[in-house]
């Protein structure tokens, strides 16, 4: 049982992706929640100046001052709060340029238009990747190895320290309640097993705290309050939307990719002889290339089937109908965001995120499944086509040939991925819902509440990641060695086959 968690922890060492959906779909659906609601959408919202986003820092330097002692301690005066620290406390990178946070495209835009750019500038900003530790000088800390520190180690549960994949760790979510690394579940009920089993995703916290940084900005009297207040709600959608997506919810989905990597691992032994006639590769290598394949992949499929319906074209039916469902309340949703919000209703951020999750997370592994059983073979071998869109790959190239059977799969993948829209739709509009009651709310009591949640999380996160950091240990670097014990079988075997032979022509002869 041990070496099998090894194995699988090797798949998790880099998520395939961090993008739910690609930058386009974010912004549709954005729109698309609200397509009711032209006039709302077409008001013109006038930007604040560069000065006004310090202000707002300011604001909440005051409100977060007076409430944490912990807060207070760490940063004793509004000069050691400046962009960089509110970026690192906020769990950003603090090298980026964030929206909201600097003075990036601050410009008037009608609500709709900022909305839709607002909810996909968590990608386009790279806010979440390359969080690397850093020295009261600004420069990056290393570990005794000379690899870099991570800003928390935990991040890496997600993906890795650089790159797409290393900003995994906010745009996931994870369901609630206990999780296991035991690989059985991950054959039973994959949304449950993670590697380690206390891994976490913030995708539902960073929901809330765009949300609480959206009041702040919107019960505040600051000149282009309602633009900041836009572009954090923006933000919060973006995280909301993430987890429509179910392969979001699950941190590997899909026993079959374990099984498959592992087969075609030692496949690949016998073929080389353990390395003698060529490279091996390991079960992390194939593995991690038929889960980023089929992520990335299944990711562009859909998106291409949505942007040709919206472009006019017939496209698929399924995706016809999702789309044109999507002014409609998903029912199972709304049911299970009111039980959570009755219970909490002041975090109707990350609630409503985690009440996408709930019905999300039973269907991530069946979205691998369904693109599993439609995709090319190439996309299905380890030493097959390595997929990329961003590199030109068109998802239609790299789907398996005509048949009844990837017919079906392909009308179940779109109804599934379209349910998932339909969700997504259904969160951002009670989202607003929650947020136009809250924030018309007593000023005071509106910057009280967002601001104090927001430090109580944050203290606690900031003080357990700088924990993790003194524990963390850098993985060392796989190593692909010739395994010996196959050439020598081969030659024992061709041995032992040389003297039966040799006995046989003895007989033979006598």
């Amino acid at each position: 049982m041990r070496a099998a968690r090894a194995l699988f922890a090797a798949l998790l060492l880099c998520a395939p992706s961090a993008r739910a959906y690609n930058e386009a779909i974010h912004a549709f659906l954005t729109l698309r929640a609200f397509g009711q609601r032209t006039s709302w959408l077409a008001e013109e919202l006038p930007a604040p100046a560069p000065s006004g986003v310090d202000a707002f820092r300011a604001l909440f330097y005051r409100e977060a001052a007076a409430r944490s002692a912990q807060f207070r301690e760490h940063f004793p005066s509004l000069d050691r709060f400046d962009a960089w620290e509110m970026k690192r406390y906020f769990m950003l990178n603090p090298k980026a340029q964030v929206h909201g946070f600097d003075p990036v495209d601050l410009r008037p835009m009608k609500r709709g238009d900022l909305l839709a750019l607002a909810s996909r500038w968590p990608d386009d900003d790279e806010r979440n990747r390359y969080r690397f530790h850093h020295d009261e000088k600004r420069e990056v800390v290393r570990a005794p190895d000379g690899s870099i520190l991570p800003e928390d180690p935990a991040s890496l549960d997600f993906g890795g320290l650089t790159g797409t994949t290393s900003q995994g760790h906010a745009h996931y979510g994870l369901v609630e309640g206990p999780l296991s690394d035991d690989p059985e579940v991950l054959k039973k009920e994959p949304r449950r097993f993670a590697i380690p089993k206390t891994a976490h995703a913030y995708g539902a916290e960073l929901a809330q705290l765009y949300t609480d940084l959206a009041l702040l900005a919107a019960a505040s009297d600051l000149p282009g309050g309602e633009w900041l207040a836009t572009c954090f709600a923006g933000a919060a959608f973006h995280h909301i939307e993430d987890v429509g997506n179910q392969i979001h919810t699950v941190q590997v989905g899909f026993y079959d990719f374990f099984r498959d990597a592992f087969l075609q691992s030692k496949l690949r032994d016998v073929v080389t002889l353990g390395g003698v006639l060529g490279a091996r590769r390991s079960l992390k290598q194939i593995g991690l290339r038929l889960v980023a394949n089929h992520h990335l992949f299944s990711e562009d499929l859909f998106a291409k089937r949505v942007l040709e319906v919206t472009s006019g074209a017939s496209g698929s039916p399924e995706v016809r109908d999702a789309i044109a469902g999507l002014d409609r309340d998903d029912p199972a949703l709304v049911a299970e965001a009111g039980r959570r919000l009755a219970r909490t209703p002041a975090t109707f951020g990350s609630d409503l995120t985690q009440a996408v999750i709930e019905l999300s997370s039973p269907e991530g592994a069946e979205v691998y499944r369904l693109a599993y059983a439609l995709s090319a073979k190439t996309l299905r071998r380890g030493g097959g086509h390595e997929y990329d869109g961003a590199k030109g790959d068109d998802p239609d190239a790299y789907l398996a040939p005509p048949s009844p059977e990837r017919d079906r799969a392909l009308s179940d993948f779109y109804a599934l991925e379209g349910r998932g829209l339909r969700r997504a739709a259904t969160a951002l509009r009670i989202w607003e819902a929650r947020f136009e009651r809250a924030w018309r709310g007593p000023s005071a009591e509106v910057r009280d509440g967002a601001v104090l949640r927001s430090v109580t999380f944050l203290d606690d996160y900031q003080r357990k990641a700088a924990e993790r950091r003194t524990r963390y240990q850098p993985e060392r670097e796989e190593q692909s060695r010739i395994a010996w014990g196959y050439p020598i079988g081969a030659v024992a075997l061709v041995a032992i086959a040389v003297v039966l032979f040799a006995r046989k022509r003895r007989r033979d002869v006598s």
